[in-house]
């Protein structure tokens, strides 16, 4: 009988033992989503709200680096979809896009996700969603900050700014650019000078350039080609 019960607790030990082993570290196991977030693979959690910034490739975007001196060209802002990260961009009127394709549509793949220091998702999420569907409007191939129309980063300046009450980015004006390289000139003369049109100097505008280069902007997640 004592022979019996040994043997019973010998193997109920070793089963005891065996998942233990099978089961996952501490370290190795997924984390739980909190409300409003999703975990990416690499244990770094994105929240909508969240700004995200690539090197655009459009036939723009080298006169925008030009301009503002810096390869970050194009922005947007993460929203979720049916559990799936979309960003809200402006490149026409705006759009979701998968957060994949607007990844993959920079260059080498690169971007950098940041985080603004007075967006809550908790309370801001839906004025959020409506502030950015108020900015829903052509392209502003101008880039002036108007009512008519809206590019990339006049969409996150202000839809921010609605919800948060914080400008996020520096608003210069044209003349705080750099105006006399050979890209900008010739889209100047493109989209201006052969239309009749004058370029204000005093014309304000928001670059993603300033927006990732503000002081209230953590930086999340990000990807560069080494």
């Amino acid at each position: 009988m004592k022979k019996s019960i040994v043997r019973i607790l010998f193997l109920l030990s070793i089963l005891a033992i065996g998942l233990t082993a099978c089961a996952p570290s501490q370290r190795d196991q997924t984390k739980t989503a909190k409300p409003n977030e999703v975990v990416t693979p690499a244990h770094q959690t994105l929240k909508v709200g969240d700004i995200i910034f690539h090197k655009s490739q459009s036939k723009q975007s080298k006169a925008i680096k030009e301009a503002s001196q810096s390869e970050w060209t194009h922005v947007g802002i993460l929203v979720l979809q049916n559990n799936e990260w979309y960003v809200s961009e402006a490149i026409g009127p705006v759009v979701s896009t998968k957060l994949q394709d607007f990844i993959n549509r920079g260059k080498d793949k690169e971007y950098k996700i940041y985080r603004f220091k007075y967006f809550d998702v908790i309370s801001m999420e839906d004025k959020l969603l409506e502030a950015i569907e108020k900015q829903n409007k052509a392209y502003d191939i101008y880039f002036e900050i108007s009512d008519e129309s809206t590019y990339c980063s006049e969409l996150v300046y202000k839809a921010m700014l609605e919800v948060t009450g914080h400008e996020l980015g520096t608003v210069q004006q044209f003349k705080d650019l750099k105006l006399n390289g050979p890209q900008v000139k010739a889209l100047i003369k493109r989209r201006l000078t052969d239309k009749g049109r004058t370029l204000d100097p005093e014309e304000p505008i928001i670059t993603p350039a300033s927006q990732m280069q503000d002081s209230n902007m953590t930086l999340i997640k990000e990807f560069l080609k080494k």
